[in-house]
């Protein structure tokens, strides 16, 4: 009797679910133009979190450890519209809100899942962050930065010239990274660059020091690791290479030079380029390497044939 009165009370409900669509069982919302709508009247920003919610582990995940969490929920009340964009593999999900989101996640070029934007009232991307491996303390401090470049930016609209170029640099200094931020990253930079042909903030010379890195990258990318064309490229990028990108060249080679290693010599010279580079590594890099160094160079000859066994033969 009392499955039959709860099926009862369920079929009761169901019209009037049917008829929210703004939101999803969790609370969040589902529908984007209402999210921007409800996020002006209370002057907030909306956090949209496109997720794969039942194939997508790390989505699952940082829903569950961080933004279904009470803690997270008490930190962003008075701050964001929650807003998910939902695109699950069951055959059952709506079409229609499948279309929506697939239309929302086209719209702002998403390239990855999980992933979290943080947009203003007109509905452009201030920030955010990419990927599921982030805890509670690693979120806030993304969405704070997205927060205060509101605020930048905010501010930036009501300046020209040089005084805006110095505040859209600063949101510029700690945008986040990732493809799914790569359009919104590419127009702030075109219009810091714009508003500052004087170079007052640097970012002529940090456009300069990107470009070439990604030419880099693209001249290295079709090469084999260990074939003499990839040593000849490398020895000719290191000879051009801006100061800034020198590093990366050098660690590159480095890899190039245990992959060709021959003889215990090889190996012990391969150390002295690690042992070149790894002062001019960001710190977190340079630990990273000079524990892989001190790991397996602590044996040139085992190195050596470590490295001659894993090689195509």
């Amino acid at each position: 009797m009392m499955r039959e009165v709860f099926t009862f009370v369920v079929s009761l409900l169901a019209p009037v679910v049917m008829c929210v669509p703004s939101f999803s069982a969790e609370g969040w919302m589902t529908d984007l133009p209402a999210a921007l709508q409800k996020a002006k009247k209370e002057n907030k920003l909306v956090l949209v979190d496109f997720t794969g919610s039942d194939w997508c582990s790390a989505c699952i995940k940082l829903r569950r450890q961080v933004l279904d969490t009470v803690d997270f929920r008490a930190y962003a009340a008075d701050k964001f519209v929650l807003m998910e964009v939902d695109i699950p593999l069951r055959k059952n999900f709506d079409s229609d809100l499948r279309a929506k989101n697939e239309a929302i996640a086209s719209r702002y070029g998403i390239a990855g899942y999980p992933t979290v934007l943080v947009l203003n009232l007109q509905g452009e991307v201030i920030g955010g962050f990419q990927g599921g491996d982030m805890d509670m303390k690693s979120t806030i401090k993304a969405l704070e930065n997205a927060y205060m470049a509101d605020v930048l930016l905010r501010k930036a609209s009501m300046q020209s010239g040089e005084e805006r170029a110095r505040t859209l640099y600063k949101v510029y200094l700690n945008y986040p990274d990732g493809k799914s931020f790569a359009r919104s990253y590419e127009t702030l930079r075109s219009e810091i660059m714009k508003a500052d042909p004087q170079n007052v903030t640097g970012i002529h010379e940090a456009d300069a020091v990107q470009q070439q890195a990604k030419l880099f990258l693209a001249q290295r990318e079709p090469l084999r690791i260990d074939c003499p064309e990839m040593g000849k490229l490398l020895e000719h990028q290191l000879r051009v290479a801006l100061p800034q990108n020198r590093p990366e060249v050098m660690l590159e080679r480095c890899q190039y030079a245990m992959a060709t290693a021959q003889t215990v010599e090889d190996i012990q010279a391969t150390l002295k380029m690690f042992e070149e580079v790894i002062p001019l590594l960001p710190e977190d890099k340079a630990a990273e390497v000079r524990y892989f160094v001190d790991t397996y160079f602590r044996d040139a000859a085992g190195l050596l044939n470590m490295l001659k066994s894993s090689r195509p033969h």
